[in-house]
């Protein structure tokens, strides 16, 4: 038996050229991307490359189920990449699991449309195997943008195998004309929103399957507030710390299966309550925050780095580092790092905001948790240093760190601050200072006259007129003033 690694995003020759490896007793090995770094790890490890070819499918009675044909990769706890080993029985009882508790939702012409990857365990199993084994259809490759996926729901019937990332980016600017009968979507949890999002859209709440490579399927639900039913044929219960623990025949034996998702159990269906380890979901890729450090902290550029995810509409990756060497100029640091981690990680996964503090943050037990670390990312404005506050008037002074939220991206060479976070900080003020109420009504003689940028000190004027319900600002340092404005409110 050889070990063969495959990778292609052309679906059709992705499935012939694993049934053919399969059909010569070949174990196919399925890398998750085809980075540099992950390319050269692998190498050592296996006899060759499949080349993707669009050839005929064997007979499928005739493969050996007991075969170990597939290796997919995750992080293990440490961070590095695991090996996990399905055989055929393994990855055909799922499909007939996953037959058997969706049927209702499929017709013997039911295309399968996709816009997650077959090279991890999920699209593997929903978009190539399900299909192939009960002589349905498939999409040729994955389709990433609307239009692609609205045109092929709209084609024959279909369901959509898709993800929360994708979901939660479906443009609302109309209801689509599909023929989709259901949505299919795993990977991470479904935001309600995004689960909402996607009823208006394609015209199905989407039914959830939660899993892992390790276990295959687990089980599902059908909206984001219902709780987690097993699938057929598999067991759960909970350890003595409340980790789920499963017995599956998409397990390689009868034993029980600890997993690192923590939960509230109530017989056979279940609460996920979040991981109980450093692995993280980002866009649906498994990231290991250790392995991220690691590479950082092998620059030599960093005496201490912590990685943490920081949540908002788009979920990013944050480091906070202590440098080596405090001269070395920020941008320069900034680029090293990303430099570093670039062959390491996907895009997704890799830091996009940085805090360079003087020491690692701690608390009185003299321990970093991750609400300190995410503090820091989290200044919406600049800390005020109030020198007058009257009935009517008041001042402030700011100093405007690199470190604000609005700095962000704006610009990457010439860090400004955005007029619209200059208005929102005077109102933000305001409402500290005085009395406001009522509802804003519009800006007037609005003015910038400078821009404003880190390292700046400016002194903030504020005025407020009750009986007109408006409120005057004025930014300025030194000899020079950077806005200025009117803000009105109704009575």
């Amino acid at each position: 038996m050889n070990r063969l690694a495959l990778y292609t995003d052309d679906r059709i020759a992705f499935a012939a050229t694993l049934f053919d490896a399969w059909s010569r007793g070949h174990q196919v090995v399925l890398p998750g991307d085809d980075l540099p770094a992950t390319r050269a790890a692998l190498t050592p490890h296996i006899d060759g490359w499949l080349t993707p070819e669009r050839t005929s499918m064997p007979t499928l009675a005739r493969l050996d189920r007991s075969l170990e044909g597939v290796v997919v990769f995750t992080s293990g706890s440490t961070g590095a990449p695991v090996a996990i080993t399905k055989t055929l029985r393994q990855l055909f009882d799922e499909v007939a699991t996953l037959e058997a508790t969706f049927d209702a939702h499929l017709t013997s012409d039911t295309v399968f449309v996709s816009s997650v990857s077959h090279q991890h365990i999920y699209g593997l199993l929903f978009t190539v195997l399900w299909p192939v084994l009960t002589g349905r259809v498939m999409a040729p490759r994955r389709l990433e943008y609307p239009e692609e996926l609205e045109d092929a729901l709209a084609r024959a019937d279909s369901v959509l195998v898709s993800s929360p990332a994708h979901l939660k980016r479906l443009p609302d600017t109309h209801v689509w004309s599909t023929r989709a009968r259901a949505v299919f979507s795993s990977g991470g949890p479904l935001a309600p929103e995004a689960a909402e999002l996607a009823r208006q859209i394609v015209g199905h709440t989407p039914i959830e399957v939660y899993g892992s490579s390790e276990t295959g399927g687990i089980a599902w639900r059908q909206g984001s507030t219902s709780a987690w039913k097993a699938l057929a044929g598999v067991d759960v219960r909970a350890s003595a710390e409340n980790t789920l623990e499963v017995r599956s025949p998409h397990l390689p034996d009868a034993e029980w299966f600890t997993t690192a998702d923590r939960v509230e159990l109530h017989d056979q269906s279940f609460r996920l309550l979040g991981r109980a380890d450093r692995l993280a979901k980002i866009e649906e890729k498994r990231v290991s925050l250790d392995l991220i450090e690691r590479t950082c902290l092998a620059t030599g550029l960093l005496a201490e780095a912590r990685v943490v995810v920081l949540p908002g509409a788009r979920v990013t990756v944050g480091l906070v580092a202590v440098p080596t060497d405090r001269s070395m100029p920020r941008k320069q640091l900034i680029d090293a790092i990303k430099e570093a981690v670039k062959d390491v990680v996907e895009p997704v996964a890799r830091p996009r905001r940085f805090r360079f503090p003087e020491t690692m943050p701690a608390d009185e037990r003299g321990k970093t948790p991750e609400a300190l670390l995410t503090k820091l990312f989290a200044p919406e404005r600049p800390d005020a240093n109030w020198t007058e506050r009257a009935p009517a008037t008041a001042q402030l002074s700011l100093t405007i760190v690199p470190e604000l939220r609005a700095l962000d991206g704006h610009f990457v060479k010439l860090p400004v601050v955005p007029g619209v976070a200059q208005v929102d900080w005077a109102i933000s003020f305001a409402k500290e200072a005085f009395p406001i109420a009522g509802t804003f009504v519009r800006l007037e003689a609005l003015k910038f006259q400078a821009i404003m940028q880190p390292g700046n000190e400016v002194n903030l004027t504020l005025g407020w007129n009750a009986q007109r319900n408006t409120l005057t600002f004025r930014y300025a340092g030194g000899n020079r003033s950077y806005s200025s404005g009117k803000v009105v409110w109704a009575p």
